[in-house]
């Protein structure tokens, strides 16, 4: 082989293997960017599944305390709506269902479409990340799967507790959600909260906790786990 023959071919190997590393280094900058886009998309499903949660709970409190907190989360489902991703990457348009319920706060039922709808998606996200070797988010849709049956408890307890007694279709509710909730784990905080709803809202032949006591009761254990799905995510 002659001398110009084997410059020609070592600067094609060399422009070959540049274009292989400059190829490949693309690629990883593009999956790292697309990790880092579904990353945040999963953090804001998070806020959103918070807002949409504390949203319908605080639906059917008429005192003047929780209607100021739930138009403030109103203000804040609208700005969290802003630049919906769904077109993009392929998620449903959830954000056309949000202005009629936040005129609507007390549709407890349309809260938990909407929400079940969300869930969904961040499934969704769930199976796209761990594909895209992000081991640490398996596990995140049944873990907000779980925050969502308290958020629920939290909700019913606090429609419940505007009658004198529970009604039957609430006390249904509540008693199918406690004992899944208590089929699932055996936690101290949450036996006792459900012990005290029990013994004070379920069961009792006189309510003795109003709106804001049901709401008040929950939230600090529905605000420690979802904090402790975020802090998995790190």
């Amino acid at each position: 082989m002659s001398d110009t023959a084997l410059i020609l071919l070592t600067l094609l190997v060399v422009l070959l293997a540049l274009g292989y590393w400059l190829t490949h280094r693309a690629e990883n900058r593009q999956l790292k960017a697309d990790t880092q886009a579904d990353t945040e998309i999963v953090q804001r499903c998070l806020d959103l599944l918070q807002a949409l949660q504390k949203h319908r709970g605080l639906g059917a409190q008429l005192d003047a305390a929780s209607i100021a907190q739930r138009n403030a989360l109103a203000q804040q489902l609208d700005e969290l709506w802003l630049n919906w991703p769904g077109a993009r990457m392929q998620l449903p348009p959830l954000q056309q269902h949000w202005p009629q319920l936040r005129r609507n706060p007390a549709d407890f039922d349309a809260h938990c479409r909407l929400i079940e709808t969300l869930l969904v998606v961040i499934e969704q996200l769930e199976d796209r990340l761990y594909r895209q070797h992000h081991p640490r988010i398996r596990g995140l849709g049944e873990a907000c799967r779980s925050l969502e049956d308290l958020a629920r408890l939290r909700g019913l307890a606090v429609r419940a507790a505007n009658y004198e007694r529970c009604p039957p279709g609430l006390q249904m509710q509540l008693r199918f959600i406690c004992k899944r909730l208590l089929d699932q784990e055996q936690d101290a905080h949450l036996l006792a909260l459900i012990e005290r709803l029990q013994g004070d809202l379920i069961e009792s032949a006189q309510i003795r906790l109003a709106p804001a006591e049901c709401f008040a009761l929950l939230t600090p254990l529905i605000e420690q786990r979802l904090q402790g799905i975020r802090l998995s995510l790190d």
